[in-house]
């Protein structure tokens, strides 16, 4: 039985769906639901759901659905969302039966994209472009994950994993519940993750044990070997670096070209050249029987994360998939088991922050990326929205962590106090720093960026917002920023009503880094922050780019090419700006 706080969130999450619907028609009452899910899970750090396309499909004849897709090219996963949306006054109980039957149906979908069954389809339909992109990554598939979401209960239930092929199946199931945990409680209700080192792969750890009584965590250092770190994170993949998603993705994406090198060239003389890997976990299973002195023979480690060493996991993993030779490579690992639960995250991020890192992109600085929004926030709360007479009480609202608003909602004592709240920040303005981030990306000049999804692009924000690319928080950074958010609002209304059909989101992100190039003299953030919208030129420039962006869309430079991943090349910008050039900036 659900407490009362979960079931006025499960209210409130229903009424955060509506607003959704009405301010963002026409769009689906389950595209709105989805959207907002995955934003909180986005924001909690659920990487397996990171900028899905979200979609709406079903034949029920044939007892398949689809709700969402993503894939991970690193990891080398398929995404797959299967949803149930009910807008009833209390939340109902789903069974087990229930849980099987959705996970079976997108199940089918992927089998299904094995073969060509879905080609009679509308290229342009929802289910042609999600085949598509199936059949694209089919042989870079090693994980397939289905997700149920539902704002209902469920049972305590998660189909086991299997097997499709040479391909794992996984499976993870969102309920109110559990989305309540992750926003308002405190703490996610996670798949514990231990990784039986003799069980399933046959061998064990052995590591020296740091001397000393110390009630905060026990640590333990030593040498991993190239091979089974690869066969680890191939069997586990991203449970493996939850902890510190962020700075992994940063480090993988740009992999150190000397790591490389060293595995393909001098695997020998790899341990003398990399800096090793930091892991922390909950819990160790020891071998008594094994052990030698100060050498503990772990067989077992509970709650595992590697927490600073993405390009060395990275270097070698894509090294044990190019089937490279890792005989004698091996890697320094420090394993800190921690005992007090409740400075756990604390120790993560101190870890992350003070540890050796191995290029500059792994040198961000992390209180400095923390400040900027912390600040962010303050200014929104100390910024009123301008009027012509008397004192301002509108606002904007800041998120700095996903629910924020949600919690300062359930803040209020009564009623009449939360609707007063609600006046003074709806939820058309609260904005999320992913969303901000989306905002001054696209008119920075990086379209294809954007286009790659929000948590990508909060990667690379990040990054800039590090080394200084934008301006410190103060008054003025941060009105022009809401300028920014209003400006693309603003677009994303006029490209809506221009019913263009797919791909509105691109052409959003592209027509607005246009206008940040070529008409930035008609933007005028301080008269944006004063009267809440756009100019009337304004609104008739973004008109007549969004058409020009809808051509250019429509002749890629590879014909049939999929548009919504050529939009995630900077070469598909490029070719925009060189266009746009010929046609209009020379006459």
């Amino acid at each position: 039985m659900l407490n009362e706080k979960i079931l006025e969130f499960y209210r409130e999450f229903q009424d955060e769906v509506l607003n959704y619907v009405k301010e963002n028609s026409p769009i689906s009452t389950n595209i709105a639901f989805k959207t907002l899910f995955l934003s909180y899970l986005t924001e909690a750090g659920e990487t397996l759901v990171s900028d899905c396309a979200l979609v709406d499909f079903k034949k029920d004849g044939e007892n398949m659905k689809l709700d969402g897709y993503a894939f991970s090219e690193y990891f080398h996963s398929l995404t797959l969302l299967v949803s149930k949306y009910q807008a009833k006054p209390q939340p109902e109980k789903i069974k087990k039966t229930e849980i099987d039957k959705l996970s079976r149906k997108v199940l089918k979908f992927y089998k299904t994209c094995g073969t060509d069954a879905f080609e009679a389809l509308e290229e342009s339909s929802d289910g042609y472009q999600a085949y598509e992109f199936v059949k694209a990554h089919k042989n870079e598939i090693e994980t397939v994950n289905i997700i149920l979401l539902t704002n209902d209960e469920t049972v305590q239930y998660t189909p086991n994993d299997t097997h499709n092929g040479k391909v794992t199946i996984r499976f993870d199931v969102w309920d109110i519940e559990r989305l309540y945990q992750t926003v308002l409680g405190g703490a996610a209700i996670e798949r514990q993750l231990v990784v039986k080192l003799k069980k399933k792969y046959g061998t064990s750890l052995p590591l020296i044990k740091v001397k000393g009584d110390n009630a905060i965590y026990d640590c333990y250092i030593g040498v991993i070997s190239g091979r089974l770190l690869a066969q680890i994170y191939e069997a586990e993949g991203q449970d493996l670096i939850q902890k510190n998603v962020r700075s992994f993705l940063q480090a993988t994406g740009n992999v150190n070209k000397g790591i490389k090198a060293s595995l393909a060239n001098e695997p020998e003389m790899f341990m003398a050249y990399n800096n090793g890997i930091s892991t922390i976990a909950e819990s160790v299973a020891v071998d008594e029987s094994q052990c030698n002195g100060d050498i503990s023979t772990i067989t077992e480690i509970t709650g595992w994360q590697i927490v600073n060493g993405g390009q060395t996991t990275a270097s070698i993993y894509n090294a044990y998939r190019a089937k490279l030779p890792l005989d004698q490579v091996n890697v320094q690992i420090k394993l800190s088991v921690i005992k007090q639960k409740d400075r756990a995250e604390d120790i993560i991020h101190n870890i992350s922050k003070y540890a050796n890192s191995q290029n500059k992109i792994n040198m961000s600085d992390f209180n400095a990326n923390d400040a900027y929004h912390v600040k962010m926030e303050r200014l929104s709360r100390a910024t009123p929205i301008p009027v012509a007479k008397g004192k301002s009480t509108d606002y904007w609202f800041y998120e700095r962590a996903r629910g924020q608003y949600l919690v300062e909602l359930n803040r209020q004592p009564s009623a009449t106090a939360k609707k007063e709240f609600k006046n003074r920040c709806p939820k058309s303005r609260c904005i999320s720093k992913t969303v901000a981030a989306k905002c001054m990306m696209a008119y920075q000049g990086h379209p294809d960026i954007v286009s790659k999804g929000l948590e990508t692009n909060f990667i690379y924000f990040s990054d800039m917002v590090s080394d200084g690319t934008f301006p410190e928080p103060s008054e003025q950074s941060y009105t022009e920023m809401i300028a920014k958010v209003i400006l693309f609002n603003s677009c994303d209304k006029i490209i809506k009503n221009l019913k263009f059909g797919g791909f509105k989101a691109q052409q959003d992100y592209y027509t607005i880094a246009l206008i940040g190039k070529y008409y930035s003299d008609l933007f005028h953030p301080q008269e944006i922050w004063n009267s809440q919208m756009i100019s009337a030129e304004m609104a008739k420039t973004i008109e007549e780019l969004a058409f020009f962006v809808w051509n250019h869309f429509q002749n890629p430079t590879v014909p049939g090419v999929n548009v919504g991943q050529w939009c995630k090349k900077e070469e598909c910008w490029e070719l925009l700006q060189a266009r746009y050039e010929n046609e209009y900036m020379q006459r």
